[in-house]
C-alpha cells in the first residue's frame, strides 16, 4: 500500500494507529462484546465541543437542584454503564469522529462518576481509554477524592484534568446529597500534592447565589494551593426554575437572565457573564487562572494550543509546540482522498482550496480534531 512505503506524517501515523486498534481488539473481543460496542452511541456520535464525552453510569443519586439530567430521562437510581472497559474502548475506536491522541476525553457530563455504583467503571474506562487510545482526559466530580481515587485517576491519563464543582459552600439544599464543598476543596488539596492537575469548577453559577459567596469560595480554594479555576453557565427547564426558587434562589433574577422562555423539559441558558467577568477579576486578583470553558483547561493541561473555535485561541503560550506544515494537511487530505487545489496553514486556521465544492462532515471534523484549528473551504 502506497501509504506503507513512504514516510508517514504524525497526522496520517494516528489515523493508521486507529485502524491497527481496531484490529487488536477485534481479536480480544468476542462477537457478542463487538456487537453490544458497534449498537452502542459511543461509537456513533460526534464530539461536543469539550470533547467526547464518555458515560461512566446512568443516574446520578445527589439530586441536585440545577441538575439537568433528570430532565433528559436519568434518574436517581445508580447504575455502572453496562459495556465492560475494552467494549467501551473498542466502541471509542469505532466511532469515525475519535483520534487517537487528539480527541478530547470528558468523563462526567451525564452523571456523577466516582458515586459508589460507578467508581471502579469509571477508573477502568478511564485507565483502558488512555492505555489504547491516549485521548486527553478531563473528569467533573462532586466527590471527595479519596487516596484510593487519586491512585486510580493517575493510572490512566497521568495528565487528568480534575475539576471539582463547588457553586455554594453555605447552600445544602442546591445540592442535599452531595458531598460537602469544603469537604470537595480539601481533597482536591490533597489531590494537588499527589500529583493530580486539579481546578476549581464553578458550574452552573446560579445568580444570587454563587455570585455572593464568590469571594469566599475562590478564597478558601487559593487558600488550600487550587491555582485554577473552570467557570460555566447555569441552564434551566421549567422543573429547575422551580426547584432553584425552592431552594431560596432569586427566580426573577434567573427569569430577567434568560435567553428565551423554558418550554417543557427543554434547557434554556442563563445569561451570566457578566457574573463570569466578576469571578474572573476577583480569581486573578488572588493569583489564580481562570479557563472560560472546560476544554481550555483540558488542552493547557496537556500542552496544547487550540484555535478551533470563535473563543480561541487558547494557551497562545504553547503555540510553539503545535507547528503544523502545509504538507501534513495536504498528505492527510490524499490520505483522506479529498481532491484539492491549494493549502494554507497559519497559527488560527487551515483554509482548503477543494476541486469539488462538497466535503463531507467526517473529513472536516477530522482535520479539525487533528490540527487543532479552524477548517475553511475554499472553492
Amino acid at each position: 500500500m502506497f501509504w506503507r512505503k513512504k514516510v508517514l506524517t504524525s497526522i496520517i501515523e494516528l489515523l493508521e494507529r486507529k485502524k491497527k486498534i481496531l484490529r487488536d481488539l477485534e481479536d480480544k473481543l468476542g462477537a457478542d462484546s463487538r456487537r453490544r460496542a458497534s449498537e452502542d452511541h459511543h461509537a456513533k456520535r460526534r464530539p461536543r465541543p469539550c470533547g467526547m464525552t464518555i458515560h461512566t453510569g446512568v443516574g446520578c443519586s445527589y439530586s441536585c437542584a440545577y441538575c439537568y439530567i433528570y430532565d433528559m430521562g436519568f434518574t436517581s437510581n445508580v447504575k455502572p454503564y453496562p459495556l465492560k472497559p475494552e467494549e467501551i474502548v473498542y466502541a471509542l475506536s469505532l466511532n469515525p469522529y475519535v483520534v487517537p491522541e487528539r480527541t478530547l476525553a470528558a468523563y462526567g457530563s451525564v452523571t456523577e462518576p466516582f458515586q459508589p455504583e460507578t467508581s471502579n467503571t469509571a477508573v477502568e474506562y478511564m485507565r483502558e481509554i488512555w492505555k489504547w487510545l491516549h485521548l486527553p482526559s478531563q473528569v467533573s466530580t462532586k466527590a471527595v477524592l479519596t487516596d484510593e481515587l487519586i491512585t486510580g485517576i493517575k493510572s490512566g491519563d497521568p495528565d487528568t484534568n480534575v475539576l471539582v464543582t463547588v457553586i455554594t459552600v453555605s447552600n445544602r439544599r442546591l445540592e442535599p446529597k452531595a458531598p460537602d464543598p469544603i469537604e470537595r476543596i480539601e481533597s482536591a488539596s490533597k489531590a494537588l500534592k499527589k500529583g493530580l492537575k486539579v481546578s476549581l469548577f464553578i458550574r452552573p453559577i446560579i445568580p444570587g447565589i454563587t455570585d455572593t459567596e464568590l469571594n469566599r469560595i475562590l478564597e478558601i480554594s487559593a487558600d488550600k494551593g487550587i491555582k485554577s479555576a473552570v467557570l460555566g453557565s447555569l441552564r434551566v427547564t421549567r422543573r429547575i426554575l422551580r426547584n432553584l426558587e425552592n431552594c431560596g434562589a432569586d427566580r426573577k433574577e434567573i427569569e430577567r437572565r434568560l435567553l428565551k422562555t423554558p418550554r417543557n423539559n427543554k434547557q434554556v441558558e442563563v445569561k451570566t457573564s457578566d457574573l463570569k467577568n466578576m469571578i474572573k477579576k476577583y480569581a486573578e486578583e488572588i493569583g489564580m487562572k481562570v479557563f472560560r470553558a472546560a476544554c481550555e483547561a483540558n488542552t493547557y493541561f496537556h500542552g496544547r494550543y487550540c484555535a478551533i473555535c470563535s473563543m480561541g485561541p487558547c494557551n497562545t503560550e504553547m503555540k510553539k509546540k503545535s507547528m503544523l506544515e502545509e504538507s501534513d494537511v495536504k498528505e492527510t487530505l490524499e490520505y483522506l482522498n479529498v481532491p484539492y487545489i491549494d493549502v494554507k496553514v497559519n497559527d488560527n486556521f487551515i483554509k482548503i482550496k477543494v476541486k469539488k465544492p462538497k466535503v463531507n462532515k467526517y473529513t472536516m471534523s477530522i482535520i479539525t480534531t487533528v490540527t487543532y484549528r479552524k477548517v475553511i473551504l475554499l472553492e
